[in-house]
């Protein structure tokens, strides 16, 4: 594997931009978590008959923060696809930063404005990671046809 990595630059950038986006990942879902437990807001009637409540009506705030952590399944795993097929074209390293790390730069800010309840810079930070990602497949496309 170290050859690989070693023989191309961009995948190895790839993967250090993919474990920050998987350490994003846990962190909105732990927040969601954490604001779960401090408002005894639970998932599944199960949770709330394992803490001998009654179920309560969903909450905004826990509701924001899955709403964030879907949208990151949403558009984090379909990237890793394409940038992992994009870095196998030995693109310019220049090109893969702008890409990479553009595309994790917008997720994380996606995040912290969508939890924040912050527009426009919620829709601005998802269209240009989308864009990115738009652009970067059909690099990609082009290289294999």
């Amino acid at each position: 594997m170290d050859s690989l990595l070693t023989h191309n630059p961009a995948l190895q950038l790839l993967g250090v931009v993919y474990l920050v986006l998987v350490l994003k990942m846990v962190a909105v879902g732990s927040y969601t978590s954490m604001i779960r437990i401090r408002r005894g807001v639970y998932a599944t009637p199960e949770d709330y008959q394992l803490q001998g409540l009654p179920p309560k009506a969903a909450d905004e705030d826990v509701e924001r923060a899955r709403r964030a952590h879907r949208n990151d399944l949403e558009n984090i795993l379909p990237f890793f696809g394409a940038a992992f097929f994009y870095a196998l074209t030995q693109p310019s390293m220049f090109m893969a930063r702008i890409y990479f790390v553009g595309f994790a730069t917008a997720r994380v800010l996606h995040s912290v404005f969508y939890i924040r309840q912050q527009q426009p810079q919620r829709t601005i930070a998802f269209s240009i990671g989308l864009l990115l990602m738009l652009l970067m497949v059909i690099s990609t496309l082009i290289s294999f046809l």
